[in-house]
């Protein structure tokens, strides 16, 4: 059983490590909610973007990319009713963890 990352959401559901750059789905339904991240290793050059929606289908951006950084960790309460979608992109991937509802 994957071990929860300090200062996780209380409540919030953990994804798998995100270890390359891709779009990944991390929670579909009408009640997603991104409840924030944390990285554990920030790759190169590495982001994050968060939507609402496949952002290949024209999903929303629920904000700007964000660059990681290792033990960087936001809690963030932003809902994604049309499903929560992550793109990760650069360089070098690392491995973020998203929190979610």
């Amino acid at each position: 059983m994957p071990q929860t990352p300090l200062n996780t959401p209380i409540g919030a559901q953990i994804s798998p490590a995100i270890i390359t750059n891709t779009t990944t789905l991390i929670n579909s339904g009408n009640r997603a909610v991104l409840a924030g991240y944390v990285c554990t290793n920030a790759g190169s050059a590495w982001t994050v973007e968060f939507y609402n929606g496949n952002p290949a289908s024209g999903g929303l951006s629920l904000g700007p990319a964000i660059t990681l950084a290792v033990g960087s960790f936001s809690a963030l309460q932003l809902a994604a009713p049309g499903g929560l979608y992550a793109v990760t992109s650069g360089t070098t991937a690392g491995s973020v963890q998203i929190a979610y509802y």
